[in-house]
């Protein structure tokens, strides 16, 4: 039997946190970019870009 771990709702909380945090550590989205690994990092980089648009309005360059 399957067990769900995190639903919908908690991953967009916790990639709106990490969203949160790196706009934090960098002060703010300025010269930001992010680099995600093949097999899912890259997928997980263009979330997290997507929740710094809607936070600060700024696109944010995402590479692989």
């Amino acid at each position: 039997m399957a067990k769900e771990l995190l639903n919908k709702k908690d991953i967009e909380r916790i990639l709106s946190r990490i969203a949160h945090e790196i706009i934090e550590k960098n002060k703010g989205p300025e010269n930001l970019c992010l680099v995600g690994i093949q097999r899912g990092g890259v997928h997980l980089a263009a979330r997290i870009a997507e929740q710094i648009r809607r936070i600060e309005h700024v696109d944010i360059p995402v590479g692989s």
